[in-house]
């Protein structure tokens, strides 16, 4: 059980931002009933949310409480794994190139400023403050998140018994 403590310290950092990314994730849904192009955000978010919760599930039902689980849970955790690695990867290069390159962030923000100017009360500066940190904020999370699906593979691997055969 020791070997499992980053695993579950992992899993606990994860689920309230998973939480909160759920919430966006209907709001981003209601929106891409206008707008079609953001469905594969949608799709990206419901996924990692998705993985996240089933992971923890199988965490508390199959490893804290020794239960068999449904074979589909295994599935769910994969299929969405898998998916979850594409929106880390993403967010990954997305918040390194744009840190990594302040002109290019400052331009960007400059030209989305320039294009809602009534909208936005803050002064540049501020706005740049606050992408940077949801940036970095990304970056962090998408990090630790492969952490946790590579962790996650090698958990389902080790405890493999723990899921109910296709039947």
């Amino acid at each position: 059980m020791k070997q499992l403590l980053p695993y579950r310290i992992i899993t606990f950092i994860l689920l309230p931002i998973a939480a909160v990314f759920g919430l966006f994730t209907l709001i981003m849904l209601l929106a891409a009933l206008a707008n079609p192009a953001i469905l594969l955000g949608v799709f990206l978010f419901a996924s990692m949310v998705i993985y996240v919760i089933a992971s923890f599930i199988f965490l508390q039902k199959g490893i804290d409480k020794n239960q068999l689980c449904n074979h589909s849970l295994k599935d769910w955790i994969r299929v969405n794994a898998f998916v979850s690695i594409v929106y880390c990867v993403l967010m990954l290069l997305n918040s390194v190139t744009l840190l990594g390159s302040p002109k290019l962030l400052n331009d960007t923000i400059h030209e989305m400023l320039s294009q809602q100017q009534n909208l936005m009360p803050l002064p540049e500066a501020t706005y740049i403050r606050i992408i940077k940190g949801v940036f970095y904020f990304l970056a962090i999370y998408s990090a630790i998140l492969l952490v946790h699906i590579i962790l996650t593979f090698r958990v389902l691997k080790a405890y493999k018994h723990m899921f109910a055969e296709k039947g």
